[in-house]
């Protein structure tokens, strides 16, 4: 509604008041609403809950991963070779879910490090435990959490005697 056509509904409800149209209480509230809505013309639409929220709002965020040497986006390892893989977070993050897409099978973790503490219980676990068929999985991977400037490091190791690639990346609450 533009403002003319608001003044116009102005004047409306004071004829009613006039006339007897509305009982003096409902002609002060519909006045009041009037008033409110002519004050908030030209101020557009308020931002969505969402985009007010404050920097401790948890969030989840993707984190991708290079590979350290290369600076490629995926990981490459010829037969018995290792690739690592590091992601850098920019604020306090904690990894609830690792998903790793390797273009063959017989990739095995070597090590999860998030800085300097290992994540793994031994080396050698196959990638399938974070590929896409293990998404049905309902709990987090619950690394250790991740301060500001903080590498996440992942080795892999391929245990076949082909080349294989694929990609990697995590979901993480964070604040933002």
């Amino acid at each position: 509604m533009e403002i003319d056509e608001m003044e116009e509904v102005e004047d409306a409800i004071d004829g009613l008041t006039e006339v007897g149209g509305l009982t003096e209480v409902g002609a002060k509230q519909i006045k009041r609403v009037v008033k409110k809505v002519l004050s908030k013309v030209g101020q557009g639409a308020p931002s969505p809950p969402f985009a007010r929220s404050t920097r401790s709002t948890s969030r989840r965020a993707p984190l991708g991963f290079t590979e350290v040497g290369t600076g490629a986006l995926f990981f490459t390892a010829a037969a018995g070779a290792t690739s690592v893989m590091q992601g850098k977070v920019s604020r306090k993050a904690h990894i609830n879910r690792l998903l790793i897409v390797p273009s063959a099978p017989g990739m095995v973790l070597a090590s999860i490090k998030v800085g300097d503490v290992e994540q793994l219980l031994a080396p050698g676990a196959p990638v399938e435990l974070y590929s896409t068929a293990a998404l049905t999985d309902t709990l987090p991977d619950n690394f250790d959490p991740l301060s500001e400037a903080l590498d996440v490091t992942i080795s892999l190791t391929n245990t076949t005697l082909a080349p294989i690639t694929g990609t990697i990346g995590v979901k993480a609450e964070c604040e933002r």
